[in-house]
């Protein structure tokens, strides 16, 4: 099924995943959930069909650290993918530079895979350029990582819109530190409807969402989520994920600096 909004030229999946084939590039033994196989030729064809041609390839926490699926994707797509990682903190200083040059672009963090942020590697990756991508959910996660957050060197992405509470509308500690972030000049957000309360049309995120477009639309990006391996069931469609910009973001302008011009700027791709 094709969505109903026709994506311009040049349109970006900010945050996607693929896993496997698992027989040539196994996940983390310690994983928690178990993930069928959704590989690349897969998310190439449901591109397609939506309308991207571009999108960020973002590693998933059931990789682990193994990166060679990402370098085997980015290296057949280098035009049109980019992506973000999670290096192992013994990573070489050679094995980075390879990553970079295929096309990664950013390190990923989270409460829930790592203690704290590392700081030594963040620094190391900020010497090619890359963005800390991090994806916090909850006030304490954001009250036990903000500082570290904020103090990151260059441009850094929170996930997932920042997991704000759909009940509190504009006034909840989450939305606050979304919007602080933005003020910073240095930070991005991605918009997906994961915090939304209902199991589908996830109308509830409509007020939350204009707000941030409206706050700072130059620093917005959109990203599906597929496969969906999070997401409770049922999984939502992806035709009805691209159309809820006509939603998010009625004015055709900002929608495609959202799915176009943030993202070009941001990781780098070529002039549309």
């Amino acid at each position: 099924m094709s969505p109903k909004l026709k994506l311009p030229a040049g349109a970006c999946d900010c945050h996607f995943h693929i896993f496997g084939p698992q027989a040539r590039f196994p996940l983390s033994p310690d994983r928690k959930r178990q993930v069928v196989d959704h590989p690349f030729e897969e998310a190439a064809a449901l591109h397609q069909a939506m309308g991207f041609s571009r999108g960020l390839l973002v590693q998933s926490f059931q990789h682990g650290h193994g990166y060679e699926y990402m370098l085997h994707a980015l290296s057949r797509a280098p035009d049109r993918l980019r992506g973000v990682a999670i290096p192992a903190p013994d990573i070489t200083d050679a094995e980075l530079e390879i990553l970079d040059k295929a096309g990664v672009v950013g390190i990923r963090f989270a409460p829930r895979s790592a203690p704290k942020i590392d700081a030594d590697m963040l620094a190391r990756v900020h010497e090619f350029g890359w963005q800390l991508h991090v994806l916090v959910h909850g006030a304490v996660e954001i009250e036990a990582w903000r500082d570290q957050i904020l103090a990151a060197p260059g441009h850094f992405v929170i996930e997932h819109t920042g997991y704000p509470p759909v009940e509190k509308g504009l006034d909840s500690p989450e939305y606050r530190f979304v919007l602080e972030c933005l003020d910073t000049g240095r930070g991005w957000v991605k918009l997906s409807p994961r915090f939304s309360a209902q199991p589908a049309g996830f109308t509830d995120t409509v007020p939350i969402v204009r707000a941030l477009i409206a706050h700072a639309p130059n620093r917005i990006l959109w990203g599906s989520d597929w496969p969906h391996q999070s997401h409770p069931e049922p999984k939502p469609a992806d035709a009805d994920l691209v159309d809820l910009m006509l939603d998010w973001a009625p004015d055709e302008k900002t929608r495609n600096r959202i799915f176009v011009d943030n993202p070009a700027e941001l990781f780098g791709f070529p002039k549309a």
